[in-house]
Order: structure tokens, then sequence, then C-alpha cells
């Protein structure tokens, strides 16, 4: 089940939990929408970064599931999911049937299989995995692609709330659907990243301008956004911060624990995240110029300073 974002917020009462950057850009879009009630994050201060007034700050996420009718998450890992839903002031406490967890994060199908059944043993709550891809800029633009896993009816909620931030909805399957296919689109970006970076190298190598690249393969089979979004932000060096490699490393091993699991070969996503692996102990994970870095090498005055003197006698 397939749609574009719809027009309209809905009526459902949002709580959002989860302030990073991508947190804070779809927090503030339901905002601006004026859809968003309460908000916490481990770092309360976090909060402040919300252009917007008249928003409750819960004390835990309990007081938030109590207030809102959807919870909406967007934390940084499994372990994540799991403290803020049945940790100590957990969404647990407070969750009644009739009230929908939505979880934003990535996290491994598996996961999230065994916390939404959990969160409807123990409270009668449900639950959407809709992870998303388009990054902070895709938030603010209203554009994010969002893959759902779990059921139509509470899907036909979501659809609303998400027409905030969300240029294309689609309901993959039942719980953990959503996050499979979230795992199949970052085994595509780390292939498609190093890919990039190495015709960057070549077009470099063989005298044509690498900047070149978008325009000159455009509607070509190797088009895709990244060649225009990613593939300009490839210079040695670069600094500018398009997602960080370290989310994307722990999605690919997720990924490739899933697959050994399925009994299912992942070889390319095994050598993209050792190459991640590898850039990471070369530059930051925020800065994109690392693919590049790691495959040009150690500037060329650096591997002379490193040659051990000629022996003349």
């Amino acid at each position: 089940m397939t749609s574009d974002a719809a027009t309209t917020t809905g009526t459902e009462s949002i709580g959002f939990i989860g302030l990073g950057q991508l947190g804070i850009a779809i927090a503030q879009q339901l905002a601006t929408y004026g859809r968003l009630h309460t908000v916490w994050n481990r770092t309360p201060e976090r909060a402040a970064d919300l252009a917007t007034t008249g928003l409750s700050r819960a004390a835990s996420p309990a007081d938030l599931m109590r207030d809102t009718s959807m919870a909406i998450l967007c934390v940084s890992g499994a372990s994540a999911v799991e403290e803020v839903t049945f940790g100590p002031g957990g969404l647990a406490e407070s969750a009644t049937p009739g009230k929908i967890v939505v979880d934003h994060s990535s996290i491994s199908p598996l996961n999230t299989r065994d916390i939404a059944a959990r969160l409807a043993r123990e409270t009668g709550a449900h639950w959407i995995d809709a992870p998303v891809s388009g990054g902070p800029q895709g938030a603010v633009a209203g554009t994010l692609t969002v893959m759902a896993g779990g059921s139509q009816e509470d899907f036909r909620r979501l659809e609303p709330v998400l027409s905030a931030y969300a240029g294309r909805c689609t309901l993959i399957g039942p719980t953990g659907a959503g996050q499979a296919a979230k795992l199949c689109n970052q085994v595509i970006v780390a292939a498609t990243a190093w890919g990039l970076a190495e015709a960057t190298l070549l077009a470099d190598a063989s005298g044509i301008d690498p900047t070149g690249l978008p325009e000159y393969l455009k509607g070509g089979f190797a088009d895709s956004p990244l060649l225009h979004i990613l593939q300009p932000l490839m210079a040695p060096g670069d600094t500018t911060h398009f997602g960080s490699r370290d989310l994307l490393l722990k999605d690919l091993d997720t990924a490739l624990a899933l697959g050994r699991a399925a009994g299912c070969p992942l070889p390319v996503t095994a050598q993209s995240a050792e190459l991640l692996r590898a850039a990471r102990k070369w530059t930051s994970p925020d800065h994109n110029g690392a693919h590049i870095d790691l495959l040009r090498g150690p500037p060329h005055t650096a591997l002379q300073s490193e040659r051990p003197p000629a022996d003349n006698s």
C-alpha cells in the first residue's frame, strides 16, 4: 500500500521522542503544522532548539505517552528503543489499547517484532515501524520516504501525520517489514557511495573534471539522487555534513547479521562496511570527504617524510 503523503495532519495528539539531527527536523515540521503536543529527550536542552511556543516537555516517556494518542520515536538504535519503551518511566508504563507507537529509528526487524509483540501483550498498544530515508534536509523539505510495517488500520491513522514531513509513504507489510526495507535502502546507499567515490577518483585520474559527473551522466543508468547530492561533496578533506557514516555502518552491520541468519550472502555490503570502518580511522564520521581520502591515501609529501633515509654506504 503506497501513497503520496496526505494533505492534512489529522487529529492525533502527537508526542515525539529523540531530538537528534533527524528527530529535531521532523519534530520541527510537526510543530510548524501545529500537531506536536509533547516532546521528551534524554538531553532536555535539545528541546530548546525547537522554534515554537506552547510545547509541553514531558518528564519521562511514560508521561508523554499518557498525554498523547501517538508517540513517535527517532532514537539511535535497538537498545535505545527498548529502554525508552520498557525501561524505568518508559512508554509501556502508560500505554493503553488504542494508542500507537511509531518508530522512525533504524533497527533490526527481529528486534522490532520482539518489542512490538511485548508492548501489545503487556499493554494492548500498537506499533508501527516506520524508518525513513532522505535525512534532515528531506524532513525540512517534506520529502522523506517512509517505509512502514504494521496493520493497515494503524497506517491509515499515521498517514495524515506523515504529511508534515514525508512525500512518499508505503506500508510494506506486517511489523518489521519497514525495517527490512530500510536495510535494503542502506545496502544500496553504501554500495553507491563507494561507487561514486571510485568514479570521482577515476575521472580525476583520467583528466576529466570530476565536478561535472552529475551533469555528464544525467539521464543515464548511473543517474541517481546520490549522484547529484553526495558526489559533489566528495572532495579531498571535505567536511560537509550529510548524515553520519557511523549510523550507516550500524545499519550495514544489522543487515549483515540478518543476512547471515537467513543464509543470504552480502559480500558487497560486507566490503562497504569494512571500508567505512577503515575510513573512520582517517576522518570524522560526519565528513563526506573520508570516502575520497581513504581511496586517495595520504598526501605524497606525507609518504615521502615517512620513508627511511637512503643508505648511501
